[in-house]
């Protein structure tokens, strides 16, 4: 076990504490999970964009829900990662690569109105369910170290349909450019696949939303990967001076957008938050211009990204 992982393990058991204390009826979900009054599985999807799930396993590895419990024997054979693709439903392409990671009791479709919008920008996104994380599991924070692994297992399978032979994405996947983005534990994830403990080098860009570094190093192994930060600067979950430090020690091209009374779920969940608007432009310019080669949208996103009392450009290191 690595020196850092026993701090780790108790850092994101604290997470799991700070998403769901406090007193909330049963039927309002813990503040990490989108809203249910969000999308649905079966929600009409928006023109030019189709939709469908792969059951992944990943029969390498293995699932455990009590990792603090050295020798346990609760550990199961395999990774279940069902994922959620979201692509253009027209065109050849290729589309580059987009990996999302939800939060804590949350599930893919949560954040629908978003993934779908980056779909119709032309991207291949893929909305992996984590084993232990997600809504209806055991809710296991520690599991979050195991899920840069998860995210690089969905990447490659992702990545595989471009070149299978009868898939509806043969041909149209662009396998050299690659983001991965999450929202809270999922943000947290992300931040595993940049440091030097967990990196997945077909990185190219990233979207940390409501993120700080909990259970990794607070190291970037590739300091030419473009982050862009997206934080409610009203966030109880997860503070926004975490993000903050997360943006200060990116040694690469990084933007750090303030969400000006945002809270830590609604402006990436939900349409109806005034916040929301800014995240989809902002993180949409971000992705053409990171990995699309659209270099307009860099002047698109400075500008979406300053909305009197809704957002500000906090921090602007991106080149251009």
């Amino acid at each position: 076990m690595p020196r850092w992982m026993p701090a780790a393990l108790l850092a994101l058991a604290s997470l799991l504490s700070a998403c769901t204390s406090g007193a909330v009826a049963a039927s309002t979900p813990a503040p990490s999970a989108p809203s249910t009054a969000g999308p649905t599985d079966d929600a009409p999807l928006p023109d030019g964009v189709t939709s469908r799930v792969l059951q992944l396993v990943d029969p390498s590895r293995t699932t455990d829900p009590t990792p603090l419990d050295r020798g346990n024997a609760d550990a199961t054979s395999g990774r279940s990662l069902p994922t959620t693709l979201y692509y253009p439903a027209s065109g050849t392409g290729p589309f580059p690569v987009v990996v999302f990671g939800h939060g804590l009791d949350a599930v893919p479709s949560g954040y629908r109105y978003l993934l779908e919008s980056w779909a119709a920008a032309g991207f291949v996104v893929a909305a992996p369910r984590f084993p232990l994380t997600s809504a209806g599991s055991a809710l296991v924070p520690e599991d979050v170290l195991d899920q840069p692994a998860d995210v690089s297992f969905v990447l490659t399978q992702v990545l595989a349909l471009g070149t299978t032979p009868g898939d509806d994405l043969a041909g149209r996947i662009d396998t050299e450019h690659v983001a991965v983005a999450g929202h809270s534990a999922g943000a947290i994830t992300t931040l595993g696949l940049l440091s030097t403990c967990c990196a997945d080098l077909r990185i190219d860009a990233a979207v940390v939303m409501a993120g700080e570094f909990i259970g990794f190093p607070a190291e970037y192994a590739d300091p030419s990967v473009p982050v862009l930060f997206l934080h409610g600067a009203a966030d109880d979950t997860v503070p926004i001076a975490g993000g903050r430090a997360a943006a200060a020690a990116s040694p690469g091209p990084t933007a750090f957008v303030t969400l000006t009374g945002g809270t830590h779920t609604e402006p990436y969940a939900n349409p109806g938050d005034d916040r929301f608007d800014v995240v989809r432009a902002v993180s949409t310019d971000f992705l053409r211009w990171s990995l699309a080669g659209d270099t307009a949208a860099l002047g698109r996103l400075r500008a979406d990204a300053v909305q009197t009392g809704v957002g500000a450009l906090t921090v602007d290191r991106l080149s251009g």
